[in-house]
């Protein structure tokens, strides 16, 4: 048990830096939810202490996460519409059980991984070129929907899985605290390829 606090922290430890990194970026706001979404979680669930308020904490930041994905399009009706019925999933799960709680969570990064998705299809039909950061973004986002399915179909994956999970995050966390989006050292040319 020891373990898996200190690999926690260190975790959470590592996120802080690419807020840090990605300060005036458009994606900030991701970066800085994501910062403070496990460290919260883990206050939240100890304070309370309920650990079933974690799954629902970790969906309210998956929420908060996707907001600050949408920002730029809030403008418009049909993200307006989506924004509000995932709103409404997310009070709804808050009153049921860990299968609907983590189901939302999903659906909401399943949605955060679309738009991503739009963003570097969008990036390389506009450029002719492909930014590993979009791609590590999608890494990322698609190892949370993994993790988190794991949890809904077993809500015990395994000592060596969150191990080796909180690795592969630590991984990705150096790698945005190295790099921002338009460092165009990650840009892979298509045309020249």
């Amino acid at each position: 048990m020891k373990t898996l606090f200190v690999i926690t922290s260190i975790s959470m430890f590592f996120w802080i830096f690419p807020a840090v990194k990605q300060y005036k970026t458009e994606l900030f706001w991701y970066f800085f939810i994501f910062a403070f979404t496990d460290p919260l979680t883990l206050i939240i669930s100890t304070q309370i202490h309920n650990v079933s308020n974690s799954p629902r904490a970790q969906t309210f930041f998956s929420f908060l996460l996707m907001l600050s994905v949408l920002w730029s399009l809030k403008n418009k009706k049909s993200i307006k519409i989506l924004t509000s019925s995932v709103l409404s999933l997310v009070l709804f799960s808050f009153f049921t059980n860990r299968t609907i709680t983590y189901s939302v969570m999903i659906l909401i990064h399943v949605i955060i991984t679309y738009f991503f998705i739009k963003k570097t299809f969008a990036f390389t039909a506009n450029s002719g070129k492909v930014n590993i950061f979009h791609l590590i973004l999608l890494l990322e986002e698609i190892s949370i929907v993994l993790k988190t399915s794991t949890m809904l179909i077993s809500f015990n994956p395994g000592y060596s899985y969150y191990i080796a999970t909180n690795a592969f995050e630590i991984l990705i966390a150096i790698f945005f605290t190295l790099y921002k989006e338009e460092n165009e050292k990650l840009f892979i040319d298509l045309r020249s390829a």
